[in-house]
């Protein structure tokens, strides 16, 4: 069962961009949130199509065509970037919902193949929207070759990929209203944003993820509210104070974040409106002299009518909810209470929140909200998220970056 309900069509997203413009930085970050949202999303690429073939050089950089002058090369990468639309053609064909393409599609004859084969191929009634990133800022396109292609290329220099990119521009082609395609042209990491011809819920939804994506790294911290009364008699729910351990350790999360953030007050700060939260996020806010936005949307899961009632009491009470509860743990729900699927539609507004927050980032919270949070940003499957591991008095501090994200925890005692 899906979150989102499926639509009657597939999606084709189709990436568009000189190499270093961050095509790949944003197939990864979409189809991260596709598919937390619920959606069957796969990326299918020149690069992926190489890696899968191991009768070529996993040394040479076909995606970017080393020697544009070397013909051979040129064959290759042509071979590879249809390998990976033949791939997401049965992928679609199966069981897929979207697809995401990042292959040859800088000229205009390349999107013409490219949209003939799947008019040719495709049995089924499908979408596409084709996503341009367009950059002439030096420093980013730097920033990108040295996150992108040096990492995985150290024989090669800068200048070296500079060349490249410099040969292939001389045939790029930008996306024209005239081609009849429905676009977005994303300009200096969203500077500038450009839509033509949108149609449709889904593709409406993804513009409005895009528009808040940015380049910057920042720091993330996933932190549960405090110990309250509820937890020393195992109740689940509920909305108690919190107890005066929780006070305490309260406190010594405060001093923790102010060793961390070293007197930063640029912080985008959430909890939820949930009594434990707003007095966990007041004795760390006091500590650094800023209040946390409190909404609803990070509350607490709704235990429907077992809120508030010890686990031994609901075993006693609902034995049949609780092997429910066991069997599908992800969609099950308390009677008159929410699902994690739930949870996460409700979450997804902070995900948007965070994505566009340049500075770092704080939620005090509760343990089923995190999970769903931690889950987005390590691409846990979905049916993993109710086993995923939120200590309390810990502190989850997440650094995303391109392809992956870094993660500490520390124990506050």
């Amino acid at each position: 069962m899906q979150q989102y309900k499926k639509s009657q069509y597939k999606l084709i997203l189709v990436l568009v961009g000189l190499p270093a413009r961050g095509k790949t930085h944003i197939s990864y970050k979409l189809n991260r949130y596709l598919n937390w949202i619920g959606y069957k999303s796969e990326i299918f690429s020149i690069k992926g199509a190489q890696q899968n073939n191991t009768q070529l050089d996993q040394n040479i950089d076909y995606e970017l065509e080393i020697d544009p002058t070397n013909q051979q090369f040129a064959e290759v990468r042509q071979q590879l970037s249809f390998t990976a639309a033949q791939e997401l053609v049965s992928f679609l064909q199966s069981d897929g919902d979207i697809a995401l393409y990042n292959g040859l599609t800088s000229t205009k004859l390349d999107r013409q193949k490219l949209k003939s084969l799947f008019k040719e191929k495709l049995k089924l009634e499908y979408q596409v929207f084709w996503i341009e990133s367009i950059c002439d800022d030096p420093q980013v396109i730097l920033n990108n070759i040295n996150e992108s292609k040096l990492s995985r290329f150290k024989d090669q220099t800068i200048e070296q990929f500079m060349n490249y990119i410099n040969v292939l521009a001389q045939n790029y082609e930008s996306l024209e209203n005239i081609e009849n395609l429905s676009y977005i042209k994303l300009i200096n990491i969203g500077k500038l944003v450009k839509v033509h011809m949108l149609e449709g819920y889904l593709c409406s939804k993804i513009v409005s993820f895009l528009l808040n994506l940015h380049a910057n790294n920042r720091q993330i911290y996933l932190v549960r509210s405090c110990q309250t009364e509820y937890h020393q008699l195992d109740k689940i729910g509920g909305d108690p104070e919190l107890s005066i351990t929780g006070k305490q350790n309260s406190q010594q999360l405060g001093d923790y974040f102010i060793e961390e953030l070293k007197g930063n007050k640029n912080i985008t700060f959430f909890t939820s409106q949930m009594k434990r939260g707003i007095q966990t996020a007041e004795i760390v806010g006091d500590k650094l002299g800023i209040k946390a936005l409190k909404t609803k949307n990070l509350d607490e899961i709704d235990y429907g009518i077992c809120d508030g009632l010890t686990v031994k009491e609901i075993a006693a009470k609902y034995p049949k909810q609780i092997k429910e509860r066991k069997a599908n743990p992800l969609e099950f729900k308390y009677p008159r209470g929410e699902s994690f699927l739930d949870v996460i539609h409700r979450v997804e507004p902070i995900i948007y929140e965070i994505e566009r927050s340049r500075e770092p980032v704080l939620i005090i919270a509760h343990v089923a909200v995190l999970k769903c949070l931690y889950a987005y940003y390590h691409c846990n499957q979905i049916n993993e998220i109710p086993n995923i591991d939120i200590p309390i008095n810990c502190v989850i501090k997440l650094v995303p970056i391109p392809y992956h994200c870094l993660e500490s925890r520390v124990i506050i005692k």
